[in-house]
């Protein structure tokens, strides 16, 4: 299993675009292989987020992004998802984590 953590400050200008690219995103991706794809919104910085996903493995993630191209369009040179997304960041980080001890 795979865990991601993206954490992502959005320009305050894209807020709402990026809300609604949020839904689009939630809804229309695949999900094989995902066992939990949530953004989550700070309810004291409504542009801060971080987005909780689990995936059974890189493979699962890597159709998930592949899609993320299909939607949204190409990524910049060096970058690991699509421009449109990317622009709508004033930061973003992402943390990948390898589940341990769990029974």
């Amino acid at each position: 299993m795979l865990t991601v953590m993206l954490h992502a400050k959005v320009k305050e200008q894209n807020l709402e675009e990026f809300l609604e690219m949020i839904r689009l995103l939630t809804e229309k991706t695949t999900k094989k292989g995902c066992a939990s794809y949530i953004f989550n919104q700070n309810r004291d910085i409504p542009t801060d987020f971080v987005l909780y996903e689990q995936w059974e493995n890189q493979e699962a993630l890597d159709a998930h992004i592949s899609e993320l191209f299909e939607i949204l369009g190409p990524a910049r040179p060096g970058e690991p998802i699509p421009a449109k997304l990317m622009d709508m960041y004033e930061t973003v980080e992402p943390v990948f984590y390898n589940i341990v001890g769990q029974s």
